[in-house]
């Protein structure tokens, strides 16, 4: 076989194999997040895919060594990139019944979607060496020149991957044309059209045409989410609510002619911070970390219109699906940064009278967003009086997460209030709010406080809507943190994947 030919097979086999690992990263998101847990099993699953593959690669080499071995391998590559997607799906089905930990659960994805594909790119190598390796005098040189080129291809594709391709076709279509160009590759490599013919050729061919007709299961994908967007009709005559689902998480209820709806309580007990803090005709400034739906946001702009609104959202597309697809107006006053929160306050605007934390997406928590070191720069670009205000989720029955939530903001501002949505903290996974602020809050102003939302035709989604109110005395919370020891998170110590982990598996 030509030597520059062969360098461009193990150049596009660890192009293949680099990306299958970023791809696989992104298609696991909405089926077990990004956590570190994801990430670690596809690393890790990934470097026993390759050991394993250089193994029988080797053994394969002396065996059965030539063209259409090496053919055969890179065809069966492709198979297994687009049987993954097969995979996937009925691994969800099956993982759906099962309660396993959410380390456990990515493990067995991970691995049953994209360890074989891993395995049989890293067979390449070995043969390729075998191949061209015709003058024992000249290994090292041989060696180190196919190995050369083999990790060039990976950070090409490693580039390629993460900087184009996954938000350019989305990761289904990605693996589809991974398929499809070493199945080619093959082919031309095997010298043997017969190929097609074998059982493995035929099976290739169904498995790629069947793969045209799964669903696409994105709107859009980007680095950060697959973006998908349903229909739901409303209890009003005509009416339509968006759904807005973000990887596993549905983040947003939408209705764009009715800001006043606020789905989430959640949101219910932000509607109420606000007519605690303003009437309608004040003029204050507001930062949101994290878009989604831009729910809150429309509700500040259509009842709050002297208000500034300053939205960080990570993700353009994100900002983008809400212009294109959820009726946000381009004309309106609502300012998107698409930058990471923490990155947007080291810019040095505000001072903000509110902020509000959106940007956690179920499990897959910003650690960065919840340490005492970024919470000491929010606080330092708000106002005297600043209220801060996010939601997180988590379980009574371990707690971890939110004690140390509580822990982390009492050590920034002075008092900290819990806003649980019921009349205290309930078994089961909840969202809850904190509340933080150095203004003692006033209880009963609180209390009396009505929303615009409340006055309007509300479709609330959440069963504990008139919870709203309920705060936890500090005295309640006190006990809880005293059954809770977990510390306050700090840049240096934020394990939050480990404290959320028990919640992630009874709920999934």
């Amino acid at each position: 076989m030509n030597k520059a030919f062969l360098r461009f097979v193990v150049f596009f086999s660890g192009f293949c194999l680099m990306l299958v690992q970023l791809v696989s990263g992104r298609a696991l998101a909405p089926y077990v997040g990004t956590s570190i847990y994801t990430w670690t099993n596809i690393i890790a699953i990934t470097l026993f895919a390759i050991v394993i593959g250089y193994y029988l690669g080797g053994l394969l080499a002396d065996k059965k060594n030539g063209r259409f071995t090496l053919g055969a391998t890179l065809a069966a590559g492709g198979a297994a990139a687009v049987l993954s997607t097969y995979l996937l799906i009925m691994s969800d089905q099956f993982f759906a019944m099962a309660n396993l930990h959410i380390a456990t659960r990515s493990l067995f994805y991970a691995f049953g979607a994209f360890f074989p594909v891993a395995l049989l790119l890293a067979a390449v190598m070995p043969q390729a060496i075998k191949l061209e390796l015709v003058d024992l005098t000249y290994t090292g040189r041989t060696v180190g020149s196919l190995s050369f080129w083999n990790s060039l291809g990976s950070i090409v594709g490693t580039a390629v991957g993460g900087f184009v391709l996954i938000q350019a076709v989305g990761t289904k279509q990605a693996l589809f044309l991974i398929a499809v160009s070493l199945m080619l590759l093959g082919i031309i490599v095997a010298k043997n059209a017969k190929l097609w013919k074998s059982p493995l050729g035929l099976l290739a061919g169904l498995v790629l045409i069947g793969d045209l007709f799964l669903p696409r299961g994105c709107v859009k994908e980007t680095n950060y989410y697959c973006i998908r967007i349903l229909k739901d009709a409303t209890t009003v005559p005509g009416e339509t609510r968006f759904i807005l689902r973000l990887d596993h998480l549905v983040h947003s209820y939408v209705l764009p002619d009715d800001p006043g709806n606020l789905g989430y309580g959640y949101e219910q007990v932000y509607a109420r911070l606000l007519a605690m803090k303003h009437a309608s005709g004040d003029a204050f400034k507001t930062f949101f970390i994290g878009g989604g739906g831009y729910v809150l946001p429309r509700y500040l702009e259509a009842y709050y219109p002297n208000a500034a609104v300053r939205v960080a959202e990570v993700d353009p597309g994100v900002t983008k699906i809400n212009y294109e697809k959820l009726g946000l107006n381009p004309g309106t006053k609502i300012q998107s940064v698409n930058l990471d929160a923490r990155q947007d306050l080291e810019k040095g605007d505000g001072p903000y009278d509110l902020v509000f934390g959106d940007a956690f997406n179920d499990f897959s928590v910003p650690f960065h967003l919840t340490t005492v070191e970024f919470h000491q720069l929010l606080k330092s670009r708000m106002s005297e009086k600043g209220t801060y205000a996010l939601n997180i989720i988590d379980d009574r029955r371990y707690g971890a997460f939110l004690a140390s939530m509580v822990r982390t903001l009492r050590t920034v501002w002075k008092n900290v209030y819990v806003a649980p949505q019921a009349d205290q903290l309930e078994y089961g996974r909840n969202t809850i709010v904190l509340i933080a602020t150095d203004e003692p809050l006033d209880q009963e102003a609180w209390n009396k406080a009505i929303p615009f939302s409340h006055g309007k035709k509300t479709l609330t989604l959440d069963s504990a809507s008139d919870m709203t109110s309920v705060i936890l005395s500090p005295e309640k919370v006190d006990v809880f943190l005293a059954q809770h020891p977990e510390p306050a998170l700090t840049d240096a110590f934020v394990p939050v994947e480990r404290y959320l982990a028990p919640v992630f598996r009874d709920a999934y």
